[in-house]
């Protein structure tokens, strides 16, 4: 008989004593191993010596906010993250979902829905006690191929997406600087555009619309974040051939 896989460990980063203890208690209850931290600087003294399965934090936090932290864990680690707080219009859930999170939800929500949601992000990501891969077949399985004469994008998957002429500039500026935030002004420098606020808007809503077509392609997160007012950065293991 396998043995059962070890609980999963969540981070709960939440600056509301009675809030935090409180949801750490139902996790634990509910089968999964939680740990509280008043802010993100606590959090930061742990992570990532620690590995996390699931965070779930507040955005509105002391000192670093909760943004922050989403940014941080999503640049270096797969941890899954769902946001639970009390800014819930509509413009700030945009911007929770873009930083990196997998899940936003109201403090209003039922602690079902919470758990619910912390599960179903466990499952989407595989956290529940499956073999994980050796590092070099990790690394193989999670890069994005870009081949440019070809004009398309093959997946971890191994799907194969298609490019418009925009797209293709875009990824192979992004894939140049894997990690780092490009600047809008360079994008739109390679795209031979000018810098106005008519080209930005429209190399943000090409952007956005990449982001969902690759997705709604693959079914897989495409690991490219927006720095707001600043430009783009790919976070994802990637490559570039003819």
């Amino acid at each position: 008989m396998k043995p059962s896989p070890p609980p999963s460990l969540v981070a709960v980063v939440e600056d509301d004593p009675g809030l935090c203890a409180d949801l750490v208690e139902f996790l634990q209850l509910r089968g999964m191993t939680a740990r509280g931290f008043g802010s993100a600087e606590d959090f930061f003294q742990v992570w990532p010596l620690v590995h996390f399965d699931l965070l779930l934090l507040d955005i509105a936090l002391p000192g670093a906010s909760g943004l922050e932290v989403v940014r941080r864990v999503r640049a270096q680690d797969t941890a899954g993250i769902v946001i639970l707080t009390a800014l819930d219009a509509a413009a700030d859930q945009v911007t929770g979902l873009w930083a990196g999170a997998d899940a936003y939800l109201s403090k209003r929500s039922p602690l079902e829905v919470i758990e619910a949601t912390c599960l179903s992000v466990l499952r989407r990501l595989n956290m529940a006690g499956t073999a994980q891969p050796a590092a070099g077949q990790a690394d193989e399985a999670n890069r994005w191929h870009l081949r440019e004469r070809q004009w398309s994008l093959e997946t971890p998957n191994g799907l194969i997406v298609p490019l418009t002429h925009t797209e293709r500039i875009f990824l192979t500026t992004l894939f140049d600087r894997p990690g780092e935030v490009v600047e809008r002004e360079r994008l739109l420098a390679a795209l031979g555009k000018q810098d106005t606020l008519s080209n930005l808007r429209n190399l943000d809503n090409a952007a956005s619309r990449l982001r969902r077509k690759v997705q709604q392609a693959c079914g897989i997160e495409f690991p490219v974040r927006p720095s707001y007012g600043q430009g783009y950065t790919f976070i994802g293991d990637c490559e570039v051939s003819a």
